[in-house]
């Protein structure tokens, strides 16, 4: 019997396709929160294009992209991106499949990025492993690594395969807190909204005009309230004994692995630690819940060292699809072989983490 082909439909929103489309999430090699419904349906700058791959009435497959447009004189061309590409640094992005379907599903999804016509595909974050990143593989332009740690049953025994310093950092920052009343909380849902609010204006605090990320709050505000709905997006804060948050760190939960995304802490000498302690308590609840893995996602800061061992490599691809995507993938190439040194001290000067790297993640370290 011949297989029934697989229906290509085109949409800007999931909606109601979220939970079917969740559980397809769910069944990947490495499920990542950047492909769930609720960063889907709200993370795009761009118009989201979600291509969604049905066996009659089922949804088998799909995957997410954003569309804009790019310049250069008065030359234009459309450009496709991941949802949340730039300021949200999603990242372990690939194309998602029920069993079975994985070959059809890819299919379907080139044969739209390479339709007829002009644009620039330009995907970045995807996990290396994946579907997409291996079909693009000749038009990789760069990879960048995605630490990440085991976590054992307690966080004792987490805190105790760590470096001495950070070890002793946390053990002195906790008794000094301890005895100022400072306190770790997870936040509870109906509260999700104004603990959002303190980690932005805590970030803006220390970053300021460097943060791209702030530039995108609007929209990671909406998807982080769609994703706390589903438990999905969980905020803890250190709070010191007059209820004032000095520290806050957003982590996405994509079953039973923790992700950390962003954080913000108060920068003055009195709170010395506190990002620190903030995280080994979450961790110690991480352990204490069962969960398996804490993901520090994009970025090779040397921080992130500190905290987890392994690493797994995350890439960027870009392919000129018609004369005029062929011109602009060219254009940027030979930038980039001209402007090397450029771009290099223009990456280590830059102190915001966000910047410093394409899509790296505020340091909660002290």
């Amino acid at each position: 019997m011949t297989a029934t082909p697989l229906r290509l439909e085109l949409r800007t929103r999931l909606e109601s396709l979220g939970p079917e489309w969740d559980r397809l999430v769910s069944t990947s090699e490495l499920p990542s929160p950047f492909l769930k419904s609720w960063w889907v349906d709200h993370a795009a700058g761009g118009e989201a294009a979600i291509l969604c791959c049905f066996e009659g009435s089922r949804l088998v497959g799909g995957a997410a992209f954003e569309l804009d447009h790019v310049r250069r004189g008065p030359v234009r061309t459309e450009r496709v991106r991941c949802v949340g590409q730039g300021e949200l640094a999603p990242d372990h992005l690939d194309l998602i499949a029920a069993p079975g379907h994985e070959s059809d599903v890819l299919e379907l999804v080139l044969g739209w990025l390479r339709r007829p016509g002009s644009r620039l595909v330009d995907l970045d974050g995807l996990a290396a492993t994946g579907s997409l990143a291996q079909a693009l593989a000749a038009n990789e332009l760069d990879r960048i690594g995605a630490p990440y740690t085991p976590l054992p049953s307690t966080g004792e025994e987490y805190l105790a395969s760590r470096p001495g310093q950070l070890r002793s950092t946390i053990t002195r920052a906790r008794k000094r807190f301890a005895k100022e009343g400072v306190q770790l909380r997870r936040v509870e849902i109906d509260d999700i909204e104004r603990a959002l609010d303190q980690l932005a204006a805590l970030h803006d605090e220390r970053w300021s005009e460097e943060s791209d990320f702030l530039r995108a709050w609007d929209r990671c505000r909406a998807a982080a309230v769609a994703g706390a709905a589903l438990h999905e997006v969980v905020i803890h804060e250190l709070v010191s004994s007059d209820g004032e948050v000095v520290a806050s760190e957003l982590d996405l939960r994509c079953g039973p692995r923790l992700a950390f995304y962003q954080a913000g802490r108060r920068i003055e000498r009195e709170w010395r630690g506190c990002g620190s302690v903030l995280r080994a308590g979450l961790l110690d609840r991480a352990c204490a819940e069962g969960l398996d893995e804490y993901d520090l996602l994009r970025g090779d800061e040397r921080y992130k060292a500190d905290w987890a061992g392994e690493r797994r490599e995350l890439v960027h691809c870009r392919v000129g699809v018609g004369v005029i995507g062929r011109f602009f993938d060219g254009a940027e190439r030979l930038r980039r072989r001209a402007t090397p040194g450029i771009d290099r001290i223009r990456v280590e000067l830059s102190p915001a983490p966000w910047r410093r790297r394409r899509g790296t993640r505020d340091e909660l370290s002290d």
